[in-house]
């Protein structure tokens, strides 16, 4: 091989590798993989159940049923069942497995619920909502991380669960109303677009931000009024604001 051979062959190496971890593509794991997660999955669902009681048996199963290892980056992987946000790629992160049981442990989602998810990331969260509800419909606002949790869900075989790359903020208004609404990214207040899309009686949760703490909270819509359920601190990222119009 010559010296100018090699230089290229060098040269599209480093490009490839470049753009592999400039986009962090989700890499579904081998069969072997997901064997091997499968007693981490059943260690850190049993834990959940210790530090959260009130979390339903059906919900702890929803957890244990989807692996975790399926939603985030290859080099994540091995941590799919550590109680962190992990990295999905586009510079964004999982919700901590504790956050979700603590949601799922407050709301108890029933078996004809219709969900509406904002901020999907790779689909972790939709694919365990959707063995609790009748219907999860989840917003992405980056299209990247939509066609991502489309491809992962469908690969699940999961059928009732219906992901739109828009923004959040402004909920999906042809499906509502809905009965549970479940926003994963940090916001100043919640946006009037959501609360307008739930069920008298339903239920609403949201990380917001307030002077430098980040609380989830969780309120039910009482006769036209929020009232708030449960709180919990935990650090989530702020939400991404789109400034194009948006979809109908």
């Amino acid at each position: 091989m010559s010296i100018r051979t090699k230089a290229i062959a060098i040269f599209l190496a480093i490009f490839l590798a470049g753009c592999a971890e400039e986009k962090q593509q989700i890499v579904v794991p081998a069969v072997g993989a997901s064997r091997m997660s499968a007693e981490q999955r059943s260690q850190a669902v049993s834990a959940l159940r210790t530090e959260f009681p009130k979390l339903k048996p059906n919900a702890a199963e929803a957890i244990e049923s989807i692996s975790r290892a399926f939603f985030v980056t290859q080099a994540a992987r091995h941590r799919a069942y550590e109680d962190k946000a992990l990295p999905i790629g586009s510079a964004q992160s999982t919700l901590k497995l504790s956050d979700i049981a603590w949601l799922l442990a407050e709301i108890d989602i029933q078996p004809h619920a219709q969900v509406l998810e904002i901020g999907t990331g790779t689909g972790y969260f939709a694919a365990v909502m959707s063995r609790l509800a009748a219907k999860v419909y989840s917003v992405e606002i980056i299209e990247y991380l939509a066609e991502v949790s489309r491809s992962t869900l469908a690969r699940f075989q999961i059928d009732n669960v219906k992901i739109r790359n828009s923004d959040g903020l402004n909920g999906w208004p042809l499906y509502a109303p809905y009965d549970v609404i479940i926003v994963t990214a940090a916001v100043r207040e919640l946006p009037q677009a959501l609360i307008e899309q739930l069920t008298p009686g339903g239920m609403i949760a949201a990380p917001i931000r307030s002077e430098g703490l980040c609380e989830w909270i969780i309120y039910r819509n009482n006769n036209g009024e929020l009232e708030e359920v449960s709180k919990r601190i935990s650090n989530v990222p702020d939400i991404i604001e789109s400034t194009t119009t948006p979809l109908e």
